[in-house]
């Protein structure tokens, strides 16, 4: 079932590169728009969560455009980098922005673990589901 998943995900691109185009507008806009209209009490209870799940699903994305783009390795080291400093880029931004917004270490590291849990995901799918992430004409994509 996972591996059907993967190969038919493997085989429309498009799909996981609207996914990944939708992921990253949805968390510059949870991260960077004046919180007046996000700040429901019940929400920010699991802020740190929320930037779990949202750095995770960037990141997991992002690797796995990577991954069945084929051209090259994709280094699981620069994707976890890549979404460590998205996060880190964002919380800066929000330091700077005049909406009421703050940075917090405690965000940032959860964008880290975010990252870090996706490459996890990544790494066991490229060690496991090779043969799902093959492209068509055969070449192996990692």
């Amino acid at each position: 079932m996972i591996g059907k998943s993967i190969a038919f995900l493997a085989g429309k691109k498009y799909i996981v590169y609207s996914l990944f185009a939708a992921i990253t507008l949805a968390t510059l806009m949870l991260t960077l728009l004046p919180p007046d209209n996000l700040q429901n009490e019940k929400l920010f209870q699991y802020d740190k969560l929320g930037h779990f799940l949202m750095f995770f699903g960037w990141s997991f994305m992002f690797g796995f455009s990577l991954i069945i783009n084929g051209k090259k390795k994709s280094p699981l080291v620069l994707i976890f980098i890549a979404g460590t400093l998205f996060g880190l880029s964002i919380e800066f931004l929000q330091e700077l922005l005049p909406y009421g917004r703050t940075a917090s270490l405690g965000d940032a590291a959860a964008d880290a673990a975010g990252s870090f849990f996706a490459v996890l995901l990544l790494w066991w799918m490229k060690s496991h589901y090779k043969n799902h992430l093959s492209l068509s004409n055969g070449k192996n994509t990692i």
